[in-house]
């Protein structure tokens, strides 16, 4: 009997016969995210419990067995981080409670598998919001899968990052005993999770963007902000196609009118040139495309400050673009003085944006950069793709970014990456060249996200790390999974034994 049979009736113990499966059809369902590249990747067991306790009481039990766990959240993953072809699948989505909504304090805390659609939502009846309003798979994404990925989304130009508003966090450590611990200002057990320090050193940062390695996030606190009542949308095409030009204007919308920012999208000439191809209802008259499109949401509590907001922003913009309307690329879209932020916008924008060619796979490459060295960043990544032509799936489609989202602090999100076919034949090719790209954006100075498996390993790969902070990893790594049981093969860690620097690919003409 393998150790798997042995822990089969304890762990159905746990959560109920109707809660636990080694079905091979139930395992098929969960063998893929939105991440075709990678292979399909059966997990032995797809366990889904329904509270703290019962996670620490399994994870007491994949100790004890030696089975190794991978959490899941919504499975929207795009970089390899929420399927595992060993041990245990832990599907969090029953942990979906809202526990508590403090309109006073400005604070919720919710369960790690609640949907950002489901808690924006609520919030929205009273008037309350996140800031940012997750990752653009929102209806099913999970907070703990945005946690975890460091996402950025709607909101993120004003707002930041997930992490950046988060208080605290609920985790089980992957240790024997399943210790569950409380991170923020909740880690003192009287208080309120109004802050995230001064209680004790502040541990939430742990398992931020920690691609689930660290812990399982089960609570989260989150900060709340008072949602404004009144937000339009405003677009502008630059009159040339020059990045030093869009780097400037970032800089002065970000200097002057920050507090009323609530975003800010640019798309490509040549993405607005694809999509205006790919319009379902084209104008009679041919778009003529001279530079990207900003897309700008701004946002005020009273009506008279935004239109010094509106006036602001064409002061700024008109010396370079003119006002532009989607309906010049397609007639189904709406024009902007029609457009409302509903839930359905951020949760369907980026479906035209970042799957530009629908039969094929996107292998992500999102990074951030500074907004002065947008041209510079743009030049060498555009150079790759040149050199690298040839390494490229047959018919590939590789662009710098489909979309450039401004963050804030000076700097920005390339949200590129390239397409492949989804057939057999051209995984390993698309892997191969996926990780190559992703090295060469991380020794140009790019700062990645959704790190999961296949970005996590290329950061690796490329060694970015010195050997200081790679001792510091693995001692962290080693302290909270003794027996390396949580999210084996990402950043390169298959066992604690194993030295991460072993992975490191020297530099082969990727810049």
């Amino acid at each position: 009997m393998s150790e798997l049979e042995k822990a089969y009736g304890e762990l159905e113990a746990i959560v109920g016969k109707d809660y636990i499966t080694d079905k091979d059809f139930m395992k098929a369902s969960y063998s893929r995210n939105v991440d075709p590249a990678f292979p399909d990747r059966w997990a032995d067991l797809i366990i889904r419990p329904n509270n703290t306790k019962e996670i620490s009481e399994i994870v007491k039990l994949a100790n004890q067995y030696k089975i190794k766990i991978t959490p899941r959240g919504g499975g929207a993953d795009l970089v390899g981080g929420a399927a595992t072809n060993q041990g245990i699948l832990l599907d969090l989505t029953r942990m979906n409670r809202i526990i508590e909504i403090n309109k006073d304090d400005f604070y919720c805390i919710v369960e790690c598998g609640v949907t950002w659609g489901a808690l924006i939502s609520e919030l929205y009846k009273i008037g309350l919001t996140t800031g940012v309003l997750g990752p653009g798979s929102g209806y099913s994404a999970t907070i703990g899968g945005a946690l975890s990925n460091s996402t950025a989304g709607f909101g993120s130009t004003k707002y930041g990052l997930v992490p950046d508003n988060c208080l605290g966090v609920e985790v089980v450590l992957p240790n024997p005993e399943g210790s569950i611990i409380v991170t923020g200002g909740k880690s003192n057990r009287f208080a309120d999770p109004v802050c995230r320090y001064g209680v004790a050193p502040d541990f939430t940062g742990l398992f931020m963007g920690d691609a689930g390695i660290l812990g399982i996030k089960t609570k989260a606190y989150l900060k709340l902000f008072p949602n404004s009542p009144f937000k339009i949308q405003r677009n502008y095409m630059l009159k040339k196609d020059k990045y030093e030009i869009v780097s400037k204007l970032m800089n002065a919308v970000q200097t002057e009118i920050r507090e009323g920012l609530h975003d800010l999208y640019i798309n490509p000439k040549v993405v607005v040139q694809l999509l205006g191809s790919q319009a379902e209802e084209k104008p009679e008259k041919r778009l003529r495309v001279s530079g990207p499109v900003f897309m700008f949401i701004l946002e005020a509590f009273d009506e008279r400050i935004l239109d010094i907001y509106k006036e602001k922003l064409d002061t700024i913009m008109l010396k370079h673009a003119r006002v532009f309307e989607w309906t010049e690329v397609d007639l189904k879209e709406k024009n902007s003085e029609d457009w409302v932020l509903n839930l359905q916008f951020p949760y369907s924008y980026f479906n035209k944006f970042i799957s530009l060619a629908p039969p094929k796979i996107s292998c992500t490459t999102c990074h951030k950069i500074p907004i002065s060295k947008i041209k510079e960043k743009k030049l060498l990544s555009t150079q790759f793709d040149r050199n690298h032509q040839g390494e490229f799936p047959e018919d590939s489609f590789s662009l710098f970014a489909r979309s450039i989202h401004l963050l804030p602090n000076g700097h920005c999100v390339f949200a590129g990456g390239f397409n492949a076919e989804n057939i057999d034949g051209q995984r390993e090719t698309a892997m191969k060249i996926w990780h190559k790209k992703v090295r060469a954006q991380v020794r140009y100075g790019g700062i990645h996200y959704w790190l999961g498996e296949s970005i996590s390993q290329s950061i690796v790969e490329a060694d970015a790390y010195s050997s200081d902070f790679l001792s510091f990893f693995k001692n962290i790594k080693r302290t909270l999974d003794p027996n390396f049981i949580l999210s084996p093969g990402k950043f390169h860690l298959y066992s604690n034994k194993d030295e991460m620097s072993n992975y490191i690919i020297q530099q082969d003409g990727e810049v």
